[in-house]
This record gives structure tokens, C-alpha cells and sequence, in this order.
């Protein structure tokens, strides 16, 4: 792997390798922690083997949702932006930023009141990207308008 960084927005198309192609991400260099939309969480045991079950995606800017199965999971304490603290399940998954593949942690939240499915967060970013607040590939009031989403009052309609 190359050791330099690329140039990206505060938003980005993402694709989770193998999975789901151009999903619009926000780039929060606030979080440490990137998330992405899950849903029907669920671990269960199946031959002796713990598992976790959920869904990721089908949301309202990335509507498709896709059933995903995995033996490597932990449990990962994380903090909001409110202060609010809860344990969530966290995953691996590959993706591509730009030209960049590679494998980083999500964890599994419900992002159903958020414009985007992805937050990217410092844990995938350090090393690998250098992020201009003045860019981006995705833009925020198109998808507001593009999927007539209701935003709420800690989500302004600014690009």
C-alpha cells in the first residue's frame, strides 16, 4: 500500500467492498469511531458458534438493505455527540474511499434520523486521507432534496 494521503470533502461516495457501491458518507473528523445504518441486530449461536445477524443499509439515502452475517464481532463503548454513552456491536468491513481499499471497524447504530447511512470517522481516516472542509463529492441539501428527507434541528440543510 502506498503511504500518501489523499485529498478528501467532508462527504464522500463510499463503496463497501462486495457489498454496496457509491453510499454517500459523512467525514467526521470529530468521532473517533466510524458507524454505519444496521438494523434487526440480533446474536444467536449456530452450531456451536456464536454469529451476529443484522442488516445494513436500507436507508433512506441508501435504500437497499443487505443481510450480513459475522463470526467476528465485538462489543465497542461509544459516546455521542450529546454525551450519551451506550455499548454497540462493531464489525469489520472493506471499503474504497478514492482510490484507497482497505479494511476498518463500524459500529452498528441506527442512523435512520441522520442524512447519511456512513460516518467515517479518525480511526479510518489517520494515515490515509487528509480531509478539506471546503470539498465534497456528495452534496447534502441534493440528498435532502433527492430522497425528501425532514431533517431535525441539529441538522442543518448547509452544504
Amino acid at each position: 500500500m502506498a503511504k500518501f494521503q489523499i485529498i478528501i470533502g467532508r462527504a464522500e461516495q463510499i463503496d463497501i467492498v462486495g457489498t454496496a457501491l457509491g453510499v454517500p458518507a459523512r467525514i467526521d473528523t470529530g468521532a473517533f469511531r466510524s458507524s454505519i445504518h444496521a438494523t434487526d441486530i440480533k446474536e444467536i449461536t449456530k452450531d456451536g458458534v456464536k454469529q451476529l445477524q443484522f442488516s445494513i443499509l436500507g436507508h433512506t439515502c441508501a435504500p437497499v438493505a443487505r443481510k450480513v452475517v459475522a463470526t467476528k464481532y465485538n462489543v465497542v463503548t461509544v459516546r455521542s455527540s450529546n454525551g450519551e454513552v451506550s455499548d454497540r456491536y462493531a464489525v469489520t468491513f472493506k471499503v474504497k474511499i478514492g482510490p484507497k481499499i482497505f479494511n476498518t471497524s463500524f459500529s452498528l447504530s441506527d442512523r435512520s434520523q441522520n442524512v447519511f447511512p456512513i460516518l467515517v470517522g479518525r480511526e479510518a481516516l489517520n494515515g490515509r486521507f487528509i480531509v478539506d472542509s471546503n470539498k465534497t463529492s456528495v452534496s447534502k441539501v441534493s440528498l435532502v432534496k433527492q430522497f425528501g428527507i425532514a431533517l431535525d434541528n441539529h441538522e442543518g440543510t448547509e452544504e
